[in-house]
């Protein structure tokens, strides 16, 4: 972790869907090589606070700023900054009539950022690195649900991102399939890559974040070193929460 290279800030950051608040003026910091994991409740907003920071939510109000720019400024473009930011998802969104290697392959592609040579070689090296060189001809209802993620974690990978942000990556998995998908996300906290997770895996959060963040009705009530959120939390919600997690 680099504490000297702020990656991501958000100040005073509001989402409104109508006249439901979902996020009340969040101000955080995230430095570059660190992991910081976001747990709470469900509803508590902290799927909506990762989507507003690659602007898949549009903000009601205060500023994101990635690498110095501003993404609620109209005049940046939002779509060269997401290429550094890789987003994985619950759901895997793969595209179901693709193989694995093409869907590796497209983004790198259309986006410019290589040759289809250049992209088939880094999609195989990133299948190579979460375990799965052996698949690239498989389509994902060949697949699992453990290795749906994993390609979906080498498709993120594909584009060479700076962050990556994960929704509830192992949410929508079999229990066995867990392991599996949590030990990928090890191997690139070890390597060094910037990482904001939501995610109820608090043994991941324990072993892995350099920070935990606990949200409840759309602010952080408590931040801290996995030891001082878990071992000493100071907040009644907090302590209330993890009662009941763990």
């Amino acid at each position: 972790m680099n504490p000297g290279n702020v990656k991501i800030r958000v100040e005073n950051l509001r989402k409104d869907f109508g006249r439901l608040q979902v996020l009340r003026d969040i101000t955080a910091e995230i430095y570059e090589g660190e992991v910081v994991v976001i747990i709470g409740p469900s509803g508590s907003g902290k799927s909506t606070f990762l989507r507003c920071l690659n602007q898949l939510e549009q903000v009601s109000g205060g500023r994101i700023i990635i690498d110095g720019q501003d993404l609620t400024d109209p005049g940046t473009d939002i779509n060269k900054i997401r290429e550094r930011v890789g987003m994985v998802f619950q759901h895997f969104n793969l595209f179901n009539n693709m193989n694995v290697l093409r869907n590796l392959m497209l983004a790198p592609v259309d986006l410019k950022q290589c040759s289809k040579e250049e992209a088939k070689e880094r999609a195989m090296t990133m299948l190579e690195r979460v375990g799965l060189q052996d698949r690239i001809n498989a389509y994902p209802h060949q697949l699992s649900g453990g290795q749906k993620q994993r390609v979906a974690i080498a498709r993120s990978l594909c584009m060479k991102p700076d962050i990556m942000l994960f929704d509830e990556p192992t949410s929508a998995l079999d229990p066995e399939m867990v392991g599996e998908v949590l030990d990928v996300m090890k191997e690139l906290a070890r390597d060094g890559m910037t990482m904001v997770v939501v995610t109820h895996e608090m043994g991941f959060a324990r072993e892995v974040a350099n920070r935990v963040l606990f949200m409840s009705e759309g602010s952080i009530l408590e931040e801290g070193t996995p030891e001082e959120v878990f071992g000493n939390p100071q907040n009644p919600r907090t302590r209330d929460f993890l009662n009941k997690v763990l």
